[in-house]
């Protein structure tokens, strides 16, 4: 029992502190420190690990858990859900939109002058909206993600 407790807490303090490490304090700096250009080939390379790791680590915990409320595996199982949403959808679609809107770059459809301003193109302009809103919803998930495996963390500190 005593090693399953440390596994657990061991993979309970990788999956929580690296989502907030990686989401609060690594990709803002990032993204204000690097070019566009190289954070989004930055951001390609980690998310896929980053949401796998957010979809495998609550199943893990699950295994692993010397807790074992349905409250606790209500907020695993929550938090399992949307790292699966981040990994299986926001990912893909995220990728595929980033893919588009890269062609549009190369063809040079992605923007026009009007009246002297350069303004993206209608079809490049759908692209970033789509992008936002998927964008979004990934965040959303990860938050959920956060916030839920933080909840897991106050039932094992429990006595």
């Amino acid at each position: 029992m005593a090693i399953k407790s440390a596994v657990n807490i061991l993979l309970y303090s990788v999956a929580f502190g690296g989502g907030v490490m990686h989401s609060y304090i690594v990709s803002p700096l990032a993204f204000k420190y690097l070019p566009r250009e190289e954070f989004g080939k930055l951001q390609n390379k980690v998310f896929p690990i980053y949401f796998i790791g957010q979809a495998a680590a609550p199943i893990l915990l699950g295994v692993t858990s010397p807790v074992l409320s349905n409250v606790a595996l209500s907020l695993l199982g929550v938090s399992l859900v949307a790292g699966a949403l981040n990994y299986f959808w926001c990912l893909p679609t995220c990728q595929r939109i980033k893919e588009e809107k890269l062609k549009l770059i190369a063809d040079k459809k992605h923007e026009h002058v009007v009246d002297g301003e350069t303004k993206p193109t209608d079809e490049m302009a759908a692209l970033n909206k789509q992008f936002g809103k998927h964008h979004g919803f990934s965040s959303i998930f990860n938050l959920v993600s956060l916030v839920t495996l933080g909840a897991y963390g106050v039932l094992l500190a429990r006595p």
